[in-house]
């Protein structure tokens, strides 16, 4: 039934792929692995795609009910994130330099404990159940908050930081596959969209937050404040969450989970570093490769063992595969426009902080308007037309920043990012809804944990590759132009990195030909909610 995955993220049971009958040859495992084969008991679903029952044994609103409260310790982690960002100078002073750390270790510190945690994420749900894991996280998240409020010193902070990562490192991708798990098959695209929108609210209402926080009163207050907040989502979880007791215990993979942390921290730290550090400087290029080699090592690890700590043989399903490479690919088009757009409005332009802020919000805004459409129309037309809809937007408007001159007008850019976000929106969740219902409703939160990592890493080298291919021309990232031709060189510099941008984007089109279309997306419904008939 759909209630069980709030206490597994295994549902039905068996093994891992494990390369027997019906498998890809030469991909071990690849074929079980996948939501459609052969021998899949799929219902033929009716004319608008439905397949299987459409309440929830727990009562209609139960889903609602998850989503409530799975929205709950999502809002935290976003806040957590996007409010602290304005409050890193007063962090700063507040401690002195004293303690010789940098204070963007703040940031990092917290994206190392997260990396740490969400390898677990499958494995911790199958032996605890989603519902106790998710109290846990919720609990250690509220305790490294209030740790945060009283840090004495910079370290301690630090230490704070991890202990809050660690919690808050698993609800995102937890969340997710709560919410695929209590919804019919033929209704994710577009609960994810809602549960999209409403996410959204973090980071418009963050860094406004942070920055009232920050000037009236302290940036202890930033995460005093997560605490009640915490509290309150335990509160609720406990009593409206339903545990169905079923577990699965497989064994710990810890060499793997190590393997997993290593690789991924060091390609993050040195992503992350890279500006400073210098792209070329030995530890720059020491760390990428070792994590390579500790990434590799993993990789094959994983395609021998029953029971790895990431079920890294899901990227051989040809929809989640491509669908977690687009992600890659509109990753690096979504950093240059959220971290280096804002860049180019303040050198080239002069603007204001919070004049960038202004100009940017309508993006955000059109995510918002589309993002639940284009979840539904993956629902009942497949993810094609929505995501190739979607990405040609995208393109065009990523096109369209490459092509900025110090004249253009301020209106046609706000234009350009508001359509922008409307493209953006109509395409993200049919991307996410395909790559999941092509898998085997029992991989949900391997997925979940698999897509969040894999977007971690997208980001940070994301970041480190426009960030070269901007000091490259220019020298650093934020210029400070005296001349007309400097700023004209500085423009170039930045309409060069679109255009970088935009090659990506037209690759992230090309892919979106090959998602599912109506009906193969209707298979792929009919096929997983087969899996949950079959579990009651």
């Amino acid at each position: 039934m759909w209630g069980s995955v709030t206490a597994t993220g295994r549902m039905g049971g068996g093994r891992p792929p494990d390369g027997r009958a019906g498998t890809t040859p030469g991909a071990r495992g690849a074929g079980s692995v996948e939501g459609v084969t052969a021998a899949d008991p799929s219902p033929v679903p009716d004319a608008t795609g439905r397949a299987g029952p459409a309440t929830h044994p727990h009562g209609r609103w139960y889903p609602w009910v998850v989503m409530a409260v799975v929205l709950a310790g999502s809002y935290l982690v976003v806040l957590n994130t996007t409010v602290l960002g304005v409050a890193l100078p007063d962090i700063a002073d507040g401690f002195g330099g004293s303690s010789g750390l940098d204070v963007d270790w703040v940031i990092t510190s917290y994206l190392l404990a997260v990396v740490a945690a969400q390898p677990a994420t499958a494995w911790l749900a199958d032996r605890f159940g989603h519902k106790r894991l998710y109290l846990g996280c919720l609990g250690l998240f509220a305790v490294g908050s209030l740790l945060c409020a009283i840090a004495p010193t910079l370290p301690a902070l630090l230490a704070a930081r991890v202990v809050q990562g660690t919690g808050g490192g698993a609800l995102m991708p937890l969340g997710m596959a709560m919410v695929l798990g209590v919804f019919p098959p033929h209704r994710r695209g577009l609960v994810l969209g809602i549960r999209g929108v409403a996410i959204m609210a973090g980071p418009a209402l963050g860094p406004p937050i942070g920055g009232i926080i920050v000037t009236q009163a302290s940036w202890r207050v930033i995460f005093a404040v997560l605490v009640p907040i915490a509290v309150v989502a335990v509160v609720l979880a406990a009593r409206l969450l339903r545990d169905p007791g079923t577990r699965n215990h497989r064994p710990l993979d810890t060499a793997g989970w190590i393997l997993a942390f290593v690789g991924i921290s060091l390609v993050v730290v040195a992503a992350r570093q890279a500006p400073s550090w210098g792209f070329t400087d030995p530890t720059t290029i020491a760390a990428l490769v070792l994590g390579a080699v500790a990434l590799g090592w993993l990789a094959v690890r994983s395609s021998r063992r029953a029971h790895p700590i990431l079920e890294l043989r899901l990227f051989t399903v040809p929809i989640f595969g491509l669908s977690l490479v687009m992600v890659w690919l509109i990753t690096v088009v979504q950093f240059a426009r959220l971290n280096f757009l804002p860049v180019e409005l303040q050198v080239v332009r002069g603007a204001t902080a919070q004049e960038v802020g202004l100009m940017l919000a309508p993006a955000a805004i059109g995510v918002a308007l589309t993002m639940a459409t284009g979840g539904w129309l993956a629902d009942r037309i497949g993810a094609r037309i929505p995501m190739v809809a979607g990405l040609s937007v995208l393109a065009f408007t990523t096109w369209q920043l490459a092509t900025l001159t110090p004249e253009t007008s301020v209106r046609w850019i706000v234009l350009v990012l508001l359509v922008q976000g409307l493209g953006t929106g109509l395409m993200r969740i049919p991307l996410n809804v395909a790559g999941m219902n092509a898998l085997q409703n029992r991989y949900i939160t391997h997925a979940a944990a698999l897509r969040s990592l894999n977007r971690q890493v997208a980001g940070a080298l994301a970041t480190a590759v426009l960030a070269a291919i901007l000091t490259a021309q220019i020298g650093v990232i934020a210029p400070q132009p005296a001349t007309d031709a400097e700023l004209l060189a500085a423009q170039e510099a930045y309409n060069r990195l679109f255009q970088v941008a935009f090659g990506f984007s037209l690759a992230a089109l090309v892919g979106a030909v090959f998602m599912p279309g109506r009906d193969r997306m209707r298979q792929l419904q009919a096929s997983r909610a087969a899996e949950y008939a079959a579990d009651d």
